[in-house]
Order: structure tokens, then sequence, then C-alpha cells
């Protein structure tokens, strides 16, 4: 992503949720109004095709899994009374609208780029803004500068991210942010497996993304198989509690009826919750 602009791919994760909400697979209804003119002209499109077309996507049902497993996170969060939810590497996210109550604090960090895009283009109130580029500043410190209270427990939220950042970089956020964390503080976050796994399909699925990213500085790269995600979760000084493939995720969250092609998606794909003891 170029330093000045917004994310494409962020973009592009705001258009699936859009469709996955028109398509009744999630209730996502501030997805669309964050879109810019382009990518929402994308989703118009989409819109016409018919029901059918839309649900033989194997990465809207691969998103559709991500984001309700996410939401999930945030609703346990939420009822075990951790009143801050810190969505690092937000993009276009709408949890702090979708699950907003009193009491409940959102932050979201980003680059300034798409941070200042989104505040144009979301609705009032949600989340506090924090701009910061991952690959070199602190995440931990930018969110004390923001105003997060380190004395009480929060939920860190890692979607779609770490397979765009270097491992060092992915290392060092969650450690500094396990380190700055009170006790009983959550981790959500999602890992890429090794390009060279999954079937067929799972890797010309994988070529198509890799197409549709070209020109937006966004590529691949950190990709690693279960164990070493969770090695590597343990590693930063946090205590996995489960570890879910996407697969799985969708059996268990993805309403049946939707249609959408589950048993396709990437089963090597890791999701894991952790937590600061």
């Amino acid at each position: 992503m170029a330093n000045s602009g917004r994310s494409r791919t962020a973009q592009g994760v705001a258009a699936e949720r859009a469709v996955l909400t028109d398509m009744g697979v999630l209730a996502d209804p501030f997805a669309a109004r964050m879109l810019a003119p382009s990518m929402g002209a994308v989703v118009s499109l989409v819109r016409r095709m018919p029901y059918r077309m839309r649900a033989q996507s194997v990465t809207l049902a691969g998103l559709a899994a991500r984001v309700l497993w996410f939401d999930d996170q945030v609703t346990e969060a939420i009822e075990a009374s951790i009143e801050q939810i810190v969505v690092v590497g937000a993009g276009y996210d709408s949890r702090a609208w979708r699950f907003g109550r009193p009491g409940v604090q959102f932050f979201e960090l980003d680059h300034a780029g798409t941070q200042r895009d989104k505040a144009r283009r979301a609705p009032g109130g949600g989340p506090k803004y924090i701009e910061a580029d991952l690959s070199e500043q602190s995440a931990a410190d930018a969110l004390v500068a923001g105003g997060l209270d380190e004395s009480q427990p929060s939920l860190f939220i890692f979607e779609g991210l770490s397979m765009y950042l270097d491992e060092a970089v992915v290392r060092r956020q969650l450690g500094q942010l396990g380190h700055l964390s009170a006790v009983g503080s959550r981790l959500a976050i999602d890992f890429q497996p090794p390009r060279d796994v999954g079937t067929p399909s799972n890797r010309r699925q994988l070529r198509l993304q890799q197409v549709a990213r070209v020109g937006s500085g966004e590529g691949f790269r950190l990709v690693v198989d279960r164990v070493e995600a969770v090695e590597l979760v343990q590693g930063c000084g946090w205590e996995v509690t489960a570890v879910i493939n996407m697969r799985e995720a969708a059996h268990e969250l993805v309403r049946r009826e939707a249609g959408l092609p589950v048993n396709s998606i990437n089963e090597n794909k890791t999701l894991v919750a952790a937590v600061r003891s």
C-alpha cells in the first residue's frame, strides 16, 4: 500500500462483507457505506449476479467463516466483562458499531491513509482511531498514547493482518502487547499457511487473489503451518486457549442454507485464541 493511500485489500474485504450481508450470511449494514465509489461499483455489479453464482465463491465462504469467528471472540470478551476491544490493522472494520454498547470502548489502529479515508466514510461515534505504521511503530505505545488503559484487560484482534507483516514485526507487536496487557487480556489472530499446501483448488484461489493485489504493495510476508502458528503466539508470551482451522470454523458458523462451498476452504488456514495469564 502506498503510504498516502487507503488499503485496496481492506476495501476489498469491506466489499465482500457487503455482498455477504446482501446474501444474508452476515449482518453488517455498515460495510457498503465505507466503500470508495470504484469498489461500490463492483459491489453493484455483483448484486446483479444470480445468487447461485455468488454462492459458488470459496473466497466469500472463507471470509464469512473468518468474520463470524472473530465476531464470536468479541461477543465472548464482552460477556466476560472485557471493556476494551482493540482492532489492530482495522481497515474498514465495523465492529465498533455492530457490537457497541455502553461501557465498552473500541480502539482501531491502522495506517494513516486508511484510517483517514475510513473516518470520512464511517458513521459517527464508533471507535477511537489511532494512526500507526505497524512495520515501524509500536502498536502498544500508540494505543497507550491513544487512551488504552493498560491496567484493564483488553481483547486484541488481528484479523487478516499477520500475513501482510514480516515475522519479526508480528513477534514484536504481539510480544509488546502481551507485556503491556493486564492479566485476563485476550488475543484473536489468524494465519495464512504456506503457499504449497492445500488442494489444487486452494492454490488456484491463492493465485487469483495474488493477481487481484498486483500493484497494491500488499503481498503475503508471513506464512506458517498450524504448529508454527501456535508456537509463534506462545513464544510472544500468550497462552493459547483455542485453535481451529478455517474450514472447521465455517462448518460451525456459516449457515448451511447459504449454500457456500465451505468444504472447499483451505483447512490449513489457522485461527488462534489466546489469553494473558
